[in-house]
């Protein structure tokens, strides 16, 4: 059952969040033994919210009145993100202990709307990298769920709960979405704020809402899109669709007629032959939707882009020199690096944000010549990967497939789960891309395409396993000042991605 699915019980009373709860945890506690996608449950804090809940969606029927179509699901938010008296540990030792001062922005508005706070999900530690090794993924436990934000998709591609939220700085949740066949949205940069969420890269870490499928993930970005006080970037872009961003498809013969994909044949590294042969099913399907494809040549990423990338992760990392030793080996040195990286020339780093925007313009550049709506790549360009394959990787190194143009341009891509592998059996999705601020019109796209691909029906089969998952209380929060309660914000302004030209 999807979040959509399962939202319209419960708004009609025919299911009470509390049994949807009972029958979240019972499959997490009999099955993520052998997965592994939580680092830790709430219990006590989600039964709470699910009574709050129930008595909410209530009195929305008896006063026919509308409730947030998010009220009474459960979630799992990465544990990056803080929420107030709860451990926030970013998966790593070197947080072990730390409680969260205060509500990051997007836990604010989930639970103003009536969420579900199940668990905090496990990440790559720090989100830093692509393997999140501790997770199995549910379609085959010896392979990689991707990274950061594995134990996201994990959750979600085992059911344990029908929405998650992740992060994506250099394809955190395509990657992850990908692997699991689960879908995501990495919004326009800005779109949703980022406060109270321990950073990576402050100018290309974006919130992700995950779900089973695009209309799940839609669902959220109704309730987290818009202005925040607390993230300035946040005020810059248009403002969130009247009625909400859309979670059906309108269907009918030709549901894509007048839309224009491109096909980028310069994609770096290429993925392997079975990888784009799904790609390719994908774009004959978009065409059978009346959708016109057309090869596009992807602007080139300058260089300097990785100066960036080093000097505001090691703007963060800084605070933690003296804790070296409790990171996991090959982090420990990326975080050692990139806090090296701080002495580099102040000009370096002003070339970086030159280029950044530069690549900006380049892409919007693209989509105005070619006369594009969207642009279709292949989800990751690895078929699978064992669990330890890519440790050490940084989300930023671009190994794993076409990912980082989409934080470097800022622009809104949409991942769905679009069929296997014939080499290795496991699930393949596509990446949809558009220009900054088109994530209704992107997402529009999605619906379509998953309509014409139902295989996010698909449930992986399970092993059954117990979990050994620490249930955790709230308690009184951290000190702070900033809700993560470490030195949260690397950098107090964040930069907003170009206007689209034309």
């Amino acid at each position: 059952m999807s979040a959509v699915e399962a939202a319209a019980l419960l708004h009609a009373g025919e299911l009470h969040p509390r049994e949807l709860l009972d029958a979240c945890l019972d499959r997490t506690r009999s099955y993520d033994g052998a997965i592994g996608a939580w680092i830790r449950l709430y219990p006590e804090v989600a039964y709470a919210a699910a009574e709050a809940a129930g008595e909410r969606l209530a009195r929305a029927r008896r006063d026919r009145t509308p409730a947030p179509l998010v009220c009474g699901l459960p979630i799992a938010l990465k544990d990056i993100f803080a929420v107030s008296g709860l451990p926030l540990t970013a998966s790593s030792r070197v947080l072990e202990g730390n409680i969260a001062a205060g509500h990051s922005g997007v836990w604010r508005r989930l639970e103003d709307a009536g969420a579900v706070l199940m668990g905090h999900a496990h990440t790559d530690e720090f989100a830093i990298g692509v393997a999140t090794p501790q997770v199995g993924n549910p379609w085959n436990t010896e392979m990689s769920p991707g990274g950061s934000s594995g134990g996201s998709a994990a959750v979600l591609a085992a059911r344990f709960a029908p929405l998650a939220i992740g992060s994506d700085t250099g394809g955190s949740v395509r990657f992850p979405a990908s692997a699991c066949g689960v879908s995501s949205i990495k919004p326009t940069y800005g779109r949703i704020t980022s406060h109270g969420m321990i950073p990576l890269t402050w100018t290309r870490d974006h919130v992700g809402p995950m779900g089973r499928s695009v209309a799940d993930a839609s669902l959220m970005m109704t309730v987290l899109a818009g202005a925040d006080p607390a993230d300035p970037i946040t005020a810059l872009g248009p403002d969130v669709p009247e009625g909400g961003y859309p979670v059906t498809a309108a269907g009918g013969a030709s549901p894509l007629a007048g839309v224009r994909i491109g096909l980028p044949v310069n994609t770096n590294p290429a993925p392997p032959e079975a990888v784009q042969r799904v790609v390719d099913d994908a774009a004959r399907v978009a065409e059978s939707l009346g959708a016109v494809t057309v090869p596009v040549t992807m602007p080139s990423l300058p260089e300097s882009l990785a100066t960036g990338d080093q000097v505001e992760m090691g703007a963060y990392h800084q605070q933690f020199t003296d804790r070296l030793g409790l990171y996991r080996p090959e982090n420990a040195v990326a975080a050692g690096t990139a806090v090296a990286s701080l002495a580099v020339p102040v000009g370096d780093y002003l070339t970086f944000e030159r280029d950044r925007l530069r690549y900006q313009s380049d892409y919007n550049r693209m989509f105005v010549d070619q006369h594009l709506d969207a642009i279709m790549l292949p989800g990751a360009s690895v078929d699978g990967a064992r669990r330890q394959e890519f440790l050490g990787i940084s989300v930023t190194a671009g190994v794993t497939g076409p990912v980082r143009w989409a934080n470097y341009s800022g622009a809104p891509v949409v991942t769905l789960p679009a069929g296997y592998s014939a080499a290795t059996g496991m699930p393949v999705g596509v990446q949809l891309g558009a220009r900054p601020w088109q994530d209704e019109r992107l997402i529009g796209i999605g619906l379509e395409l998953q309509e014409a691909l139902p295989i996010w029906r698909d449930e992986p089969q399970l092993v059954a396993a117990g979990a050994r998952v620490p249930e955790v209380a709230q308690v009184q929060p951290g000190p702070g000042p900033d809700p993560t309660n470490t030195i949260g914000a690397a950098a107090p302004v964040r930069t907003l991605p170009m206007n689209p030209i034309g």
